[in-house]
């Protein structure tokens, strides 16, 4: 009789061990349902906000390049003055370094 009665022990455990990983895996599928729209949310903003980042890079890349230009047209134009204004900017330079 005892080993009738571990079995039906058994059996009961091994429905609610069942019943909990089914419960488990529903609330996992409902967790996981949920979660897809906010990871799409997510992911749509990092692609504008990468998109934006990749304008403003190029932007910035082509002022600094026509700022270039620019500088190398008046050093052109006017070597002395170049000349001047880079050596007032090292001693600046070495004046605030120093202290």
């Amino acid at each position: 009789m005892n080993t009738v009665s571990n079995t039906l022990q058994e059996n009961e455990s091994a429905s609610t061990t069942k019943k909990a990983a089914s419960m488990a895996h529903d609330a996992i599928d409902q967790a996981a349902e949920k979660a897809e729209p906010l990871e799409k949310k997510v992911r749509d903003q990092a692609h504008r906000a990468q998109d934006k980042f990749s304008a403003t890079s190029a932007e910035a890349s082509e002022q600094m390049h026509h700022q270039m230009e620019k500088a190398e047209a008046f050093i052109k134009q006017r070597p002395i003055a170049a000349t001047g204004i880079a050596f007032a900017a090292g001693i600046l330079a070495a004046i605030i370094l120093r202290k």
